[in-house]
């Protein structure tokens, strides 16, 4: 899973592996170490009592929450993303964006094998 802050935007973008993990144990959690005591983590996980996509940040930790909607459709469909806004009481919210990640369609020297085929790679 990899994380994109901007602004009042957050992105996620999973693997396959990430979406078979979110499927079974219903979580997806990464950790940057920067050193012995400075670690950012970032995860996703399934949420049955939410209607709506939601983050908090506690504990050097931002956790995004999939209401069971959304959840359903990243494990069992071929959409490739879900979105949503959040109340953060600033001029357009805070935006969540959890989207597939899918293989580049130019050169790169990323391994793309775990990730999804770009739509766009065929007419």
């Amino acid at each position: 899973m990899k994380i994109r802050i901007k602004g009042n935007s957050i992105r996620l973008r999973l693997t396959k592996t990430d979406i078979q993990n979110l499927k079974t144990v219903e979580k997806v959690e990464e950790k940057t170490i920067l050193s012995g005591n400075q670690i950012f983590q970032y995860s996703l996980e399934k949420n049955e009592n939410s209607d709506s996509l939601k983050a908090t940040f506690e504990n050097s930790k931002i956790s995004v929450f999939l209401p069971q909607n959304e959840w359903e459709t990243l494990v069992n469909t071929d959409e490739i993303t879900v979105s949503g806004h959040q109340e953060n009481g600033e001029e357009g919210n805070l935006f969540l964006l959890i989207e597939k990640d899918l293989k580049c369609l130019d050169a790169t020297f990323e391994d793309q094998s775990d990730m999804y085929e770009n739509p766009k790679a065929h007419c």
